[in-house]
C-alpha cells in the first residue's frame, strides 16, 4: 500500500486555512476565534507540516484534559480537508473522521475496519473513551490498536486525540502502539480550558439579555 496523501500548498497558506476553519468551528460554539491557547501558533504550524508530509512523521496526537479544545481542532482539520478535496475532486482522496466510541459499537464491522485501514487520511477522536464492557470492549480496543499499527506500517497519516497520555494509551491498545506514537507522531499536549471560555461567553450573553 502506498500513501498518496500530501497537500501541495505553502506552509503559510495552509496555516491560514487551518485558522479559518478553527474560526468556523469555534463560532458554532459562540466564540470568536483569536487563539486556542498558549501553544496555538505552534500547533497550527505542526499541523500544517504534518498535512504537507514534510518529514518522517506518520501521525499527530493531541492530548489533554476534557474541554481543552482537542475535538475543535480535529473537526477544523476535517472541515478544511473536506473543502480542499471537494474543490479538487479529481484527486480522489479518502478522508474519514471517527470517534473511538463509534468504532467500538457493535454495529462496527470488519468491512468498515478494513476501509479505515486504507483511508488516505484518518482522524480518530477521543481514543480511550470507548463505551462497552467485557470481551466486546476488549475486542474493540484490540481492533483500534490493530488499526493504528496497520496505518503506521502502510505510512498512512493518522490524526488522533485523547485525554490519556502515550503511556496510558499503551496500556489500552498495547505497548507497540505507544512505541509508534512516541517515535513517529507529532505529540502536543493542550492545556487551555477551552470549555470554560465557552461557558464564560454564554454567561456573559445571558447576563446581557437579562439586562436588556
Amino acid at each position: 500500500m502506498t500513501n498518496r496523501f500530501q497537500l501541495s500548498m505553502s506552509e503559510e497558506d495552509l496555516i491560514a486555512c487551518i485558522k479559518r476553519t478553527n474560526e468556523k468551528v469555534t463560532s458554532v460554539r459562540g466564540l470568536r476565534y483569536t487563539s486556542l491557547g498558549q501553544y496555538d501558533e505552534q500547533v497550527n504550524k505542526l499541523l500544517a507540516r504534518f498535512l504537507q508530509r514534510k518529514d518522517y512523521h506518520t501521525g499527530f496526537m493531541l492530548w489533554g484534559k476534557s474541554g481543552s479544545g482537542k475535538t475543535v481542532r480535529l473537526k477544523a482539520v476535517y472541515l478544511f480537508i473536506q473543502y480542499f478535496f471537494g474543490s479538487i475532486p479529481e484527486l480522489g482522496y479518502s478522508v474519514q473522521y471517527k470517534t473511538a466510541d463509534g468504532l467500538a459499537r457493535s454495529s462496527a464491522s470488519m468491512e468498515s475496519f478494513d476501509k479505515l485501514c486504507s483511508m488516505d487520511l484518518l482522524i480518530l477522536d477521543n481514543l480511550g473513551y470507548e463505551v462497552g464492557s467485557g470481551e466486546n470492549l476488549q475486542f474493540a480496543q484490540s481492533l483500534i490498536g490493530e488499526l493504528l499499527l496497520k496505518r503506521y506500517d502502510a505510512m498512512l497519516p493518522t490524526l488522533i486525540s485523547s485525554v490519556f497520555d502515550i503511556d496510558n494509551l499503551g496500556g489500552i491498545y498495547g505497548q507497540r502502539v505507544a512505541d509508534i506514537i512516541r517515535e513517529s507522531y507529532y505529540v502536543m499536549e493542550l492545556t487551555t480550558d477551552f470549555r470554560r471560555e465557552i461557558i464564560k461567553v454564554r454567561q456573559s450573553q445571558n447576563q446581557q439579555n437579562y439586562e436588556t
